[in-house]
């Protein structure tokens, strides 16, 4: 009996040791409702918290060994939790195994992208850092070399661009007095030909004046020649009777003989003028008909009335006229009848040279205008130029406006030719810089960073390798003092910020699950570490063969991790939630006890908690629905009903002679 009853007083001292560190407070703050009944007042009235814990739900009915009162201390010291009876969508789910990996895409191998030698490490194995923080320096020849590089070319290329500046400006101020040059030749042309059609126009009424004047003045010697003849033949014929009668001398006939052929003579060379000009005999007999009251062009010419009328001043009837070959417009009788008689004044022959120095100005004119628009001045702009005399500076525009507009017009030149080497020199300069740009680009160098040793003119041969995302260090590759190449790994990171839970699913479950599940579908997961906390997330992808090893399909659900509880390697359950089935009354699943077959919840009423019975039906892994004995708004303990239960039990054993009334 000894040897049973000192191990069976161990125990019991153990179990007495234990409850007194464990729940020291919930023993002494447990309030039994038979006990707070037995302090009636002595009329039969309850007290007042027994009236205020069956006045919040006349519904329910409790038994006094079912019910446990609790200080806030005492919840505390259980860590007491309720959560609200409510209507909710319990869905159709079903668990897997998995384990949680590192997201592939979350993974960074950091690499130097340039050679040099480590001379300070800034973060070590087991570090946490955030994109661009520098991890270590690197000592690099190459980097120098290529600085230097990109300073001289930025150099070449500032010193063509200043060149090309130069040239273009120098290219423009051509252009400009080029197309000036050809505006002012234009118009000096134009000015030249409209001051010989003035003169022309003065000439020929001052020939025409000068011509008639001749051909009156040659007339009227004609017809004075005719009519002394014509007087000394009668005086000839007189003399002539006289003498053959001797009535006069012989002497004085032989005079008048001499007289008449003088003014035979003269008659003669009056008509001979006439003759030069190619007067017919029938024209000069007209002549000496008229009397000199007709004027003597109309008698030269039976169509040169016209002429006299023009000329006069005449009224409509005239001949029509048209353009002469001077480029003005004249009758062309008067054309004819001038260039006919042109011979006999001086102002008659200017007028031909004045004309033919219009013909020459007018080709000056046609020639100037066609450099013009050879030039790349357009045919408005000329005939603007006529009409206003002002010459366009075409100083709206830029220098690069100007080339651009009139570079096809422009004739090479030197100093064409020297803007055109002097761009493509500057093309091949951004080229070159571009290329160097890109090459620091990609040994890691940013642009601010080259901007800066642009600006400065100091290469240096420091280069900071910085994280490219943000993680922790999971491995370390290099030492302080090591020489690395651009293709050597530094260090390997991970950020676990999003991981993957990579779950296995068996043929026999696929079956039940059909095609309820899809990429895009939600998964709960649950670790050992933190049974009470799901974590949620969404599949990313589902493999589409069977392994061969466990005869299970692989998919990977993608769950934010911004805590870092979630580590790579553990193991997890996934609950895939296939659909919803309805919303119904329901509490979460870890506020339903099972005892003996009976299911029961306890339900909170202030500072009050008590223990009922309910009828249950479908859940998911977080909640239950409750067909029975609940109602929303109430609300049930989800944790430390443990402690409840055995804290009841308790009770009921002590005041079992109290029982109360039955739910």
């Amino acid at each position: 009996m000894l040897r049973h009853f000192y191990p069976t007083l161990l125990l019991a001292m153990f179990v007495i040791a234990i409850g007194c560190l464990v729940s020291p407070n919930l023993t002494l703050t447990l309030t039994w409702a038979d006990d707070e009944q037995a302090t009636h007042v002595a009329d039969g009235t309850e007290t007042e918290d027994a009236a205020h814990t069956h006045g919040e739900d006349a519904a329910h009915t409790h038994s006094q060994e079912n019910t446990v009162t609790l200080t806030d201390k005492a919840k505390s010291n259980i860590g007491l939790k309720t959560a609200e009876v409510d209507v909710r969508a319990i869905e159709r789910t079903v668990q897997v195994h998995g384990n949680v990996i590192a997201h592939p895409g979350r993974q960074t191998v950091v690499t130097p992208r340039i050679g040099g030698i480590v001379r300070h490490i800034h973060f070590s194995l087991g570090d946490s850092l955030k994109k661009g923080d520098v991890l270590l320096e690197l000592e690099s020849l190459d980097l120098q070399m290529a600085q230097i590089e990109l300073i001289e070319a930025v150099a070449q290329q500032k010193s063509l661009a200043s060149q090309l500046e130069r040239l273009t400006e120098v290219f423009a101020k051509q252009i400009r007095r080029e197309l000036q040059t050809r505006q002012i030749d234009y118009l000096q042309s134009l000015s030249e030909l409209q001051e010989l059609q003035i003169a022309i126009e003065k000439r020929k009424t001052l020939a025409i004046a000068k011509t008639i004047s001749v051909l009156e003045h040659s007339r009227f010697r004609l017809v004075k020649a005719d009519v002394e003849l014509r007087l000394l033949e009668t005086t000839l014929n007189r003399i002539e009777t006289l003498a053959e009668k001797r009535i006069s001398a012989q002497k004085e006939f032989i005079a008048q003989q001499a007289e008449y052929r003088k003014g035979k003579n003269e008659l003669a060379d009056a008509k001979r003028q006439f003759q030069i000009l190619g007067i017919s005999e029938q024209a000069l007999e007209k002549i000496l008909r008229d009397g000199g009251e007709t004027p003597i062009l109309s008698l030269l010419d039976t169509d040169s009335s016209s002429f006299l009328a023009e000329s006069s001043g005449g009224k409509p009837g005239l001949e029509t006229q048209g353009k002469s070959r001077w480029g003005f417009v004249l009758p062309k009788k008067r054309e004819r009848l001038l260039e006919k008689y042109a011979m006999l004044s001086e102002e008659a022959t200017e007028l031909v040279d004045a004309e033919s120095a219009y013909k020459f100005a007018a080709i000056k004119v046609a020639a100037n205008k066609q450099r013009a628009l050879a030039a790349g001045l357009t045919e408005t702009l000329l005939e603007n130029l006529a009409k206003t005399d002002s010459i366009v500076s075409f100083n709206d525009l830029s220098d690069d406006e100007l080339i651009e507009s009139y570079l096809a017009f422009v004739e090479s030149s030197e100093a064409l030719e020297g803007l055109l080497q002097i761009e493509e020199a500057l093309r091949r300069a951004v080229i070159t810089l571009n290329k160097i740009r890109q090459k620091l680009q990609v040994s890691g160098l940013t642009l601010a960073e080259m901007d800066k040793v642009i600006q400065t003119g100091m290469p240096s041969a420091i280069f900071y390798v910085t994280a490219p995302a943000s993680g922790q260090i999971i491995k370390q590759h290099v030492t302080l003092g090591a020489t690395v190449e651009k293709s050597d790994t530094l260090f390997s990171m991970l950020d676990t910020d999003i991981v993957w839970v990579e779950g296995e699913v068996y043929e026999d479950t696929l079956a039940r699950i059909q095609d309820k599940w899809q990429v895009g579908s939600e998964v709960r997961v649950r670790v050992t570490a933190y049974p009470a906390t799901p974590f949620t997330g969404k599949i990313s992808g589902i493999s589409d063969v069977v392994a061969p090893k466990n005869r299970a399909v692989h998919f990977w659900a993608e769950v934010n991790n911004p805590a870092h509880r979630l580590k790579p390697g553990m193991f997890a359950e996934q609950t895939i939630v296939l659909e919803k089935i309805a919303d119904v009354l329901s509490v979460p699943l870890s506020a339903v006890l099972e005892d003996g077959g009976s299911r029961f919840v306890f339900v909170e009423f202030g500072d009050t908690y008590t223990k009922h019975e309910v009828v249950v039906g479908a859940k998911d892994d977080r909640y239950i629905e409750i067909r029975a004995d609940l109602f929303p708004g109430e609300f049930v303990v989800v944790q430390g009903q443990h402690q409840l239960l055995r804290a009841s039990s308790k009770t009921s054993e002590e005041v079992g002679a109290h029982a109360g009334h039955s739910h």
